[in-house]
């Protein structure tokens, strides 16, 4: 074959398949204020994903962590996952970046410690000094790493060896980093799980990093404060301090010293798993809820640093974890999971500040039970033409299908004319 066609030929292969990456890349993050469903996992799960981390460096790498313990990678918006740890027999609670070091993350297990990887998510070890721990979040104040355990806070200062940093009759759930300014250290918050019904939220602050702690004025009894997220410090028109727990969100824009709950408004959900800011927008917060296994879970918005929210309305409502993109404006990642019939689903919305839209092709129905032997599919059970055309993937899957037919075509004309000659 002489050069210059094959030149060509391969040419055509290339844009033939960019064409095919960037429509699998387009159904995954779809337009502005749109719903779009990711890539399924090549396992089919049966359980909830517990966390979601976006890389902050390349906001198209996103980690999953799955109850069974597995940690999935997608490198491209959604549009393909590939598991990269399988699971050990401990669920994967929560998945963070390390800010300060761009290649690291680090995974919380159920009984498993941290586990860390230093190539953004391809491989994973086991760290020393937490194992056997349950560590359901991560900080990252003043360059150190912070987890929050059921044994207390640990330290680790490269997310490697970790050790006690305090609190060791808590049972931490979450944490939350306050920015300071100038040379102030940044104050961190933990919250923990109440032992008894009827005693206080634990809250606790530490003002130089983590290396103390003092206990915070708390509210509500019992339950457990399941996420935090704020910043910067308390003062005039600062962004609050949220605190989601199993009886609703709360907020306070004092330290700690007042607080308000939110829920009973437009924040309808008590079962709070996840409370976010995004980086680029001050005023923009994120609350989830899972609606604690029933349908009355779902996603808001605020767009005035907590002084209204909004639905999200996504298209399940047991949302069970939530991730923000460093874009602006923000981009979601957000996993829900339906108990009924154990549908998982993980989904990406552009926060633009518009109405939101469904997703192209809508989310599951309820599962039925299977046909009788030898019996039909139902309509139901496969999707129509219209649907499959409605796919914002299928434009450029025709390209490139029509790119590759040309090289074939051009493969064939070459070996006949040869064959001639």
């Amino acid at each position: 074959m002489p050069l210059a066609l094959a030149r060509r030929l391969a040419s055509v292969l290339a844009a033939a398949c960019c064409v095919v990456a960037a429509g699998l890349t387009a159904a995954a993050a779809g337009p502005d204020n749109t719903w779009a469903a990711t890539a399924p996992f090549v396992e089919k799960l049966n359980s909830p994903v517990f966390a979601l981390a976006v890389d902050p460096v390349d906001g198209q790498r996103t980690l999953a962590g799955t109850a069974s313990g597995t940690i999935y990678l997608s490198a491209d918006g959604g549009a393909s996952w590939r598991a990269v740890r399988k699971g050990a027999g401990h669920a994967v609670l929560s998945l963070a970046f390390d800010p300060g070091r761009p290649a690291t993350a680090l995974a919380g297990t159920g009984g498993g410690g941290v586990l860390r990887s230093t190539d953004r998510g391809q491989t994973w070890q086991q760290q020393p000094g937490g194992e056997a721990r349950t560590v359901r979040a991560f900080a990252f104040p003043n360059g150190d790493a912070l987890a929050a355990s059921d044994q207390g806070v640990l330290r680790s200062h490269d997310g490697g060896a970790w050790e006690s940093a305090g609190l060791g009759q808590v049972r931490v759930s979450a944490l939350a980093v306050l920015p300071a300014s100038g040379a102030a250290r940044a104050t961190v918050v933990a919250g923990g799980d109440a032992t008894q019904g009827t005693e206080p939220l634990p809250l606790f602050r530490s003002t130089d990093g983590g290396q103390n702690w003092a206990a915070m004025p708390a509210t509500g009894q019992g339950g457990v404060v399941a996420a935090l997220a704020g910043g910067p410090a308390a003062g005039p028109g600062a962004r609050p301090l949220l605190m989601g727990t199993n009886t609703g969100l709360f907020a306070t824009r004092d330290g700690g010293a007042t607080w308000q709950q939110l829920t009973g408004g437009a924040v309808s959900a008590t079962d709070v798993t996840s409370v976010a800011v995004a980086p680029r927008r001050a005023d923009r917060l994120y609350v989830a809820s899972d609606g604690g296994g029933s349908a009355s879970g779902g996603l808001w918005v605020s767009s005035d640093a907590g002084g209204h929210f909004t639905s999200l309305a996504p298209p399940l409502p047991e949302v069970t974890a939530l991730a923000v993109t460093g874009d602006d404006p923000p981009g979601l990642v957000v996993a829900t999971f339906r108990p009924t019939d154990h549908t998982v689903a993980v989904w990406t919305y552009h926060d633009a500040g518009g109405k939101p839209q469904g997703p192209a092709t809508p989310a599951p129905g309820p599962k039925t039970a299977p046909a009788a032997h030898g019996a039909a599919p139902t309509a139901a059970g496969r999707p129509g033409v219209l649907d499959l055309l409605a796919r914002p993937e299928t434009p450029f899957l025709a390209l490139g299908a029509a790119a590759l037919a040309v090289v074939v075509l051009a493969g064939v004309a070459y070996v006949r004319r040869g064959r001639q000659l």
